[in-house]
């Protein structure tokens, strides 16, 4: 406006008084002046606004009684064309819209910060009848520097509707700023709101999520009137429901969703999208129909997404999920429980590629089956699942373990288990000759019934069978068995080896594109366009620049406004949107060095983008406070003062040891306040500026809170003084505060371990490397919290501590990582199991408190299988040195074999390989021993475990050698086995009563049994073999189909 005043009034002054002397009296007398109207509709339906102007007498008017002259100039003054209108030029014509208004078109297009001049004259006279002159600019952007704030709430709805109907809502409420200084304007936006989404997929699986959303940013950044960069952030927490049925499957997943953050910018033409989704909650999954329920309770401990994209290309992807759960299956007499300790899966992509892949399957169960066939014989078998481990990593497989033990009892009696475990790794050719990576994968399955119903009448039945499959480690492929060999005992007996064909096969790779389903995909910005700086009345604008908002508005009146205690001259207007029910109003400042500001707005906004999608868009907004520049004079300021001083963290802490935001709370009634500074030189940092927009940790917008941030690298401690300055347009207020400065704990930059793997009971020595720039007191291990000491360290001349530690026998065996306790010379403590990196910042290892860190080396703490000694020989209850094989038609007679066996662990089983004293085609079968104070074995629970055996008649004396081991709960065996001699002797004949009646009294029982309980065997017995000889995986070895899940 200034710049236009210097060399255009001057002219229309002269002009105004040179046509007043040619006008006639009677003209002079009764002077006709038209407005003249800006025009900037879309009138051919291009979609951009015609530059047109609307010249309006207050009386009818002939298009040829007057004409207009218009020069257009560049914001730099350059001319771009001047034209003159008249109703007879073919090219630059006035056209009549009603008897008394006309309109003028220009040949030239808008650009930000170009300026119109429009001069009307009377065609008789040449007298000026009216001139003005028109500045462009964007819509809600004055072209002065200026510094504002705006508080504003907006709700948008997105709702899709097809077979399903799916609602996206988002609400903020909050405050802006907007700067423009040297032609670069900055808009923000922070608040906080919330975020509904109700999505459901065709087949009736719904997402509910409710996210309370501490913040909403949204920042652009416009050079001229190009916007140049524009990011949107939120983040916040909130609930989550996940549900579907299908096919009489309930499945519910209620999470509490503790972080969420979602960004998408634009940056010099960049796009840039990321997501990330935190929730930890409960699992219920149900499945019920006319013979079966199941029953899956979890508690998710961990729900983690994470997306990163660049210009369209996805550099990150991670999920990740953590949970324990409880499966309950009934159906037809049958029961299953399984207890997944650890249910936990993670994959990671950068760039396309895997980095990282672990998911692991940990657990354990009982089980239980009984049944009764016409003939009321009935078998009951309730067993365990003592171990189920399934585990990969980086798509290699690192565990594949099953432990199951049973007991059948009822009609027929015996037991049944298997044992399932990778005992190796190595190179194995497949049929073709070509070397392969393998797990070597040993399964043992065994079955013996020792009592009750007969199979085909050859006495109680037995079963062991050992398999050895290497499979290839990979599990990116199938038909992974590249060789696998067999040993079976039975009443069948066999052994072998294979080489499958066509093993292993590679698995192609999925290149399936996930639809997304586009909810809330959905970028609602405000109208934009060409606008004048000063809107008068009868002004008509198209403001189409925006994708979906393109409103059209008229000036209606002018009213005044009051703001900041100060009054302006604003301009009403109202219009439409391009869409049904979609309307807005408003002011808009229409003088002054603010003028082109909207002052207040409300806009109501409906979006038909398809048959299946609409968008409503709600906003209010209104202008709070004019920072810059100052309208209130040095006699009027009120100076401002000092309310708080804060910090965010509560202290600072020396050494680099966190990012510090300090907080100053300002009054100022004047609202003109220039900065707020800090002065840290007693820390070493000198002057900081604070802010109040958003940024560097500044939570609200414009809240009178001003915020900053440093790190304080010093050593210094205690309570230090600082300085604040509170600076407005005329004058500083000054204060000063004490703030705590912390000591931080030493650092540890280097760890190391005599050896890396060790037993519970041994000891390890260590050696670590700490750094403080105080100096450090003292370096310990700290294992009190696993039943262990606190080892102090000693240190040497090279700053280096080093000591010999004991290992807990209580500990548990894994990986552990050795907690390093450090306390500096000021008092400074840590418990740390990580290391600093080196980095560029102030000190050793990196002393910033972002630095970055890495786990210290990790001490595998073995886990050796349980230890067996003292076997003991019972007859009657008294210790025998020998069995006596008693003679033909003596009977058998009963011995018990008994081991103390200890562990630091839970044991699961015990076993013994009894030669010749095990049951009849079971002489390599490991039979289970037992520790419950029943069938021979004294006291329960006193780490002795026994077995009964009866030896039979006739077996030839000799020395045997039996084999005992123990399993524990980390089914770590007994390495090498427990070897005993045992001595067979004969013994003297002493017949208990005639061979021949005891003969036939035996035969007449085993009769009995084989009529009464053999068509149990027959119906239900047999199915216990059928499932042990299946092997597979664990509903395989249950009987469970995939049906039945």
């Amino acid at each position: 406006m200034d710049r236009v005043s210097s060399r255009c009034p001057a002219i229309f002054s002269i002009l105004l008084f040179l046509g007043s002397l040619a006008l006639p009296l009677s003209l002079a007398d009764e002077p006709t002046y038209p407005t003249i109207s800006v025009d900037w509709l879309d009138y051919d339906e291009d979609g951009n606004a015609d530059h047109s102007y609307i010249i309006a007498f207050n009386s009818t008017t002939n298009a040829a009684d007057f004409y207009v002259k218009v020069t257009h100039y560049m914001e730099n003054s350059t001319q771009i064309g001047s034209w003159n209108f008249t109703w007879d030029d073919a090219n630059y014509t006035i056209s009549p819209i009603n008897l008394t208004s006309h309109r003028i078109t220009l040949p030239s297009n808008l650009s930000f910060g170009d300026e119109i001049v429009i001069t009307v004259y009377d065609s008789s006279t040449n007298q000026l009848l009216s001139s003005r002159i028109v500045q462009v600019t964007l819509w809600n952007q004055p072209l002065a520097d200026h510094e504002i704030t705006v508080s504003t709430d907006w709700t948008l709805r997105h709702l899709m509707e097809n077979e399903t109907t799916n609602e996206y809502l988002l609400d903020f409420t909050g405050q802006g700023w907007q700067e423009r200084s040297d032609g670069v304007l900055i808009h923000d936006e922070l608040g906080n709101g919330n975020l509904t989404i109700d999505e459901t997929d065709e087949d009736g699986s719904n997402i509910y999520l409710v996210l309370n959303l501490n913040k909403i940013w949204l920042n652009e950044t416009m050079q001229g009137s190009e916007l140049t960069s524009q990011i949107f952030e939120m983040a916040g927490s909130g609930n989550m429901t996940v549900s579907s049925q299908e096919e009489g499957e309930n499945t519910i997943i209620q999470a509490s969703v503790v972080d969420s953050y979602v960004l998408r910018s634009m940056v010099d033409g960049v796009i840039e999208e990321k997501m990330r989704l935190e929730a930890n909650g409960n699992l219920n999954i149900s499945s019920q129909s006319s013979d079966e329920e199941i029953y899956i309770d979890g508690d998710v401990s961990l729900l983690l997404v994470e997306l990163h994209d660049l210009d369209g290309v996805r550099i990150l992807d991670h999920n990740q999920f953590e949970a324990t759960a409880e499966m309950e299956i009934q159906a037809n007499g049958s029961y299953i429980y399984i207890d997944l300790e650890q249910l936990y899966n993670i994959e990671r992509e950068e760039n396309g590629v895997v980095v990282l892949q672990h998911s692991k399957f940990l657990g354990d169960g009982t089980f239980f089956f009984s049944d009764t066939n016409d003939e009321n014989g009935s078998i009951v078998i309730d067993g365990d699942v003592l171990a189920f481990h399934q585990e990969s990593v980086n798509g290699t497989k690192t565990a594949d373990t099953i432990h199951i033990d049973a007991d059948i009892s009822g009609a027929t009696t015996g037991e049944f288990g298997v044992l399932r475990r990778i005992d190796g790794t190595g190179q194995t050719a497949n049929s073709t000759g070509v070397m392969w990576d393998v797990n070597r994968i040993h399964e043992e399955n065994w079955f013996n019934l020792t009592g009750g119903g007969l199979l085909d009448g050859l006495g109680p039945s037995q079963y062991y069978n050992e398999t050895w499959d290497h499979e290839v480690i990979y599990e990116n492929y199938t038909n992974r068995t590249v060789y696998y060999n067999w040993y079976e005992q039975s009443d069948d007996p066999s052994q072998g080896e294979e080489w499958p064909d066509n093993s292993p096969i590679p698995m192609e790779k999925e290149n399936t594109t996930v639809e997304e389903s586009g909810l809330g995909d959905i970028d609602i910005s405000r109208e934009s366009g060409y606008a004048p700086s000063e809107l008068l009345i009868n002004d008509n604008l198209g403001l189409y620049s925006g994708e979906l908002m393109k409103l059209e508005l008229t000036a209606n009146s002018y009213q005044t406004y009051t703001r900041d205690g100060h009054t302006m001259q604003v301009t009403s207007w109202s219009g439409s949107y391009l869409s049904d029910f979609s309307t807005a109003n408003g002011l808009v400042i229409n003088e002054g060095i603010l003028a082109g500001l909207v002052a207040e707005v409300s806009r109501e906004v409906y979006i038909d983008l398809n048959t299946t999608e609409d968008v409503w868009f709600w906003e209010n907004q209104s202008l709070e406070r004019v920072l810059s520049p100052s309208i209130v004079t040095a006699g009027e300021n009120t100076p401002p003062s000092i309310v708080d001083v804060r910090l965010h963290e509560g202290r600072v802490v020396n050494e680099g040891g966190n990012l510090v935001h300090i907080e100053v709370e300002i009054e100022d009634p004047d609202w003109n306040l220039r900065n707020v500074t800090v002065d840290l030189a007693t820390l070493g940092l000198g002057i900081i500026e604070l802010n109040d927009i958003g940024e560097d940790g500044d939570i609200i917008v414009h809240d009178d809170n001003f915020t900053g941030s440093f790190i304080y690298f010093g050593t210094d401690a205690g309570n230090i003084s600082i300085g604040i300055d509170a600076v407005d347009a005329w004058t500083t207020n000054s204060s000063s505060m004490t703030i705590e400065v912390a000591h931080r704990a030493p650092r540890l930059v280097d760890f190391t371990l005599s050896r890396y793997s060790v037993n519970r009971g041994d000891n390890v020595t260590v050696s670590a490397k700490p750094y403080d720039s105080l100096g450090v007191a003292s370096v310990g291990i700290d294992l009190r919290s696993e039943g262990g000491d606190l080892f102090n360290l000693v240190e040497d001349a090279g700053g280096v501590w080093s000591g010999v530690i004991d290992i807990p026998v209580s500990l548990s065996p894994g990986d552990l990582f050795l907690p390093v306790r450090l306390e500096d010379s000021g008092g400074g403590m840590a418990t740390v199991t990580r290391l600093n990196l080196p980095s560029s910042q102030v000190g050793l290892g990196g002393d910033s408190w972002d630095a970055s860190t890495t786990s210290i080396p990790v001490l595998k703490i073995a886990n050796s299988g349980p230890q067996i000694s003292n076997f003991t020989i019972f007859k009657d209850g008294e210790i025998v040195e020998e069995i006596i094989v008693p003679d033909v038609g003596d009977g058998a007679s009963t011995y018990v074999l008994s081991v103390n066996v200890s562990d630091h662990d839970l044991i699961t089983v015990v076993q013994g390989r009894l030669d010749m004293l095990a049951p009849v085609g079971q002489d390599t079968t490991w039979q289970s021993l037992f520790d419950d104070g029943q069938n021979g074995d004294e006291v329960a629970g006193d780490g002795i475990y026994s077995i009964q055996v009866n030896v039979r008649e006739g077996l030839p004396a000799n020395n045997m050698v039996l084999d005992f081991r123990g399993i524990d709960v980390y089914l770590a065996s007994t390495e090498p086995v427990f070897e005993v001699t045992v001595s067979l002797s004969e013994g003297e004949i002493d017949p208990i009563t005639d061979p021949t009646d005891a003969l036939t009294e035996w035969g007449s029982t085993v009769m009995v049994v084989l009529i009464l309980l053999g068509v149990v065997m027959i119906g239900s017995g047999v199915a216990i073999v059928v499932m042990i000889g299946r092997g597979g995986s664990l509903n395989e070895q249950l009987g469970l189909s995939n049906e039945s899940q």
